[in-house]
């Protein structure tokens, strides 16, 4: 048993290390100033999933680094769950961003959702999610409780872009990104567990996360008065987080993990 969680962490140490050297890497182009397209970032994004294969390959002589689909009772469940998750979220951090109340809410602006989320996917979730939910996280979670494997992978996971931090890719301080960041971890690992271990599920969750935080606090909240800039980025974080605890509370800290085989 020993020897086995030393070659689990040894496994995911790898893992880490690959993801982050491969993705810098392949990011050559934006960070260097080279290439600032669209395609340029979403080539970078797919670091994690290339980790997952290479750390499949080292470690247990094959590919199958990670489960695309489980059933359809669970993925339909494990959506569900982390898409009303963040949906919450979004919704809560939009109200307590809002100084004029719903009445100048552009409620039709949710319908944009639609048409920008597939073009999304390839700008992060079918790049990474078969490596951090697929790959790093069951094997985390064999390590940690799942609640402690989600803030791991989170922080980790968030780390990741700092290189995107770094060429002010993003508008909030690093602090505030890492625990937004953390605050999806647990959205994710939640959705990713119910579903069975569905990678299928985290890239969908993970989409929707990407679009409808962006639509919902921009689109939606656009006309309304708001609150000024820190006000929003402290509000934002502060209602994620809180959605996430109330997460690990009510499935009593384990995020409806059971234990799954890695091979698949």
């Amino acid at each position: 048993m020993a020897g086995r969680a030393r070659s689990e962490r040894r496994e995911v140490i790898v893992y880490f290390a690959l993801a982050y050297g491969i993705s810098a890497i392949l990011w050559l182009p934006v960070l260097t100033g080279r290439r600032h397209s669209a395609f340029w970032f979403s080539i970078g994004t797919f670091g994690p999933t290339i980790a997952a294969l290479i750390s499949q390959r080292i470690f247990a002589g094959d590919w199958r680094a990670a489960r695309l689909w489980s059933s359809g009772r669970g993925f339909l469940a494990g959506t569900s769950v982390g898409v009303g998750s963040i949906l919450l979220a979004a919704l809560t951090a939009a109200f307590f961003m809002t100084k004029s109340g719903f009445n100048r809410w552009e409620w039709a602006a949710l319908a944009q959702i639609a048409f920008i989320f597939p073009r999304n996917l390839l700008g992060g979730p079918l790049g990474e999610e078969a490596g951090w939910r697929g790959y790093a996280l069951p094997r985390l979670q064999r390590q940690f409780q799942p609640v402690a494997a989600a803030l791991i992978l989170g922080f980790l996971w968030a780390n990741w872009h700092l290189p995107l931090i770094a060429a002010h890719v993003y508008n909030v301080t690093w602090w505030q990104f890492v625990l937004i960041t953390i605050a999806a971890s647990i959205f994710l690992s939640a959705g990713f567990n119910l579903s069975g271990g569905s990678v299928v599920c985290a890239v969908l969750v993970h989409g929707f996360y990407n679009v409808g935080t962006g639509i919902i606090l921009n689109d939606m909240i656009g006309k309304a008065t708001l609150y000024s800039n820190p006000v929003q980025h402290n509000v934002l974080w502060i209602a994620y987080c809180g959605v996430a605890a109330i997460v690990c509370v009510a499935t009593k800290g384990r995020l409806f993990y059971r234990k799954l085989p890695l091979h698949v």
